[in-house]
């Protein structure tokens, strides 16, 4: 290994001193080291780590994602495609709710349309290829794919969290997840103390759909991490894995080989600690010389 220190004065050009001090501050945590400057030369190792370790990491969580996305869909088109609604003949008549408002209501807040805003990113886009007579897309107009694609892992937890307040949406959401009984069981098996959100006299569906909803959020914090470039030294990335292999599971027994023919391995031994430790052991050697 190499231990040249670098030149501090790159980093200040290149780096913002707030965006390398997490490093700096992580590198004297735990390097055990007196001179400022190797604590520096480690930080700037842990700062390239970060950049590798969220490349790895995002690949793995975009199956995730396409695939929740995916199945949700279906399940929602499907039961779209099923309701025999009609639109009220009097203002004063009770009783009928419009499926499509029901289903953004789990998409949009009360001060955000997302559905519009997917319309109209997408809108963008073809105002982009009409410019580009190069484009593969020129002269063509956006269509349901392009306004889909708009929308993020946010969305899909999103709509599983706020469906518990409309149980029938709830359960056709859960209906993407056709395999999460038996997820779960493997889950108790592997370690039999785990238990799901909420009590014993709630339903079982809806408990689930709550463990699923809490791994979901927690790898779309990963994600939005990575998205934002910050740092992941603080990421269980072997839990994150773990996340990850419950929802594939959950979608279907055979999406975690078919997502992950290497079976995410790299996730296993991403951690920064190790690199702190190639760098001390490194850096003893060099001392003995």
């Amino acid at each position: 290994m190499d231990m040249q220190i670098p030149n501090r004065c790159m980093e200040s050009r290149f780096l913002s001193d707030a965006r390398f001090r997490v490093y700096v501050d992580f590198a004297r945590e735990y390097g055990d080291l007196q001179d400022d400057r190797l604590v520096r030369d480690l930080a700037l190792r842990l700062y390239r780590w970060n950049i590798s370790a969220a490349s790895v990491a995002f690949g793995y969580i975009s199956f995730v994602e396409v695939c929740v996305r995916n199945a949700m869909d279906q399940c929602l088109k499907t039961w779209i495609s099923q309701q025999l609604y009609h639109a009220p003949t009097d203002w004063l008549e009770i009783g009928v709710t419009d499926p499509v408002i029901r289903i953004r209501a789990l998409i949009n807040s009360e001060d955000r349309d997302y559905v519009s805003e997917a319309y109209k990113a997408a809108q963008r886009k073809q105002r982009e290829w009409r410019s580009d007579q190069h484009h593969p897309r020129h002269g063509q107009t956006v269509n349901r794919d392009d306004v889909f694609s708009q929308f993020t892992l946010g969305t899909w937890d999103g709509m599983l969290r706020r469906s518990g307040k409309d149980p029938e949406l709830a359960h056709v959401l859960m209906r993407a997840f056709a395999n999460v009984n038996d997820a779960w069981e493997s889950e108790k098996r592997r370690m039999p103390n785990t238990r799901l959100p909420g009590n014993e006299n709630e339903p079982v569906e809806d408990r689930l759909r709550r463990e699923i909803v809490d791994r979901l959020t927690g790898i779309r914090l990963v994600r939005n991490r990575i998205a934002h470039d910050e740092n992941l030294l603080r990421v269980r990335f072997p839990k994150l894995r773990h996340d990850m292999f419950f929802i594939l599971n959950a979608l279907d027994a055979a999406c975690p080989n078919w997502a992950f023919p290497d079976h995410a391995v790299p996730l296993k031994t991403l951690n920064p600690l190790q690199v702190v430790k190639d760098f001390r052991i490194s850096y003893a050697f060099i001392e003995k010389e």
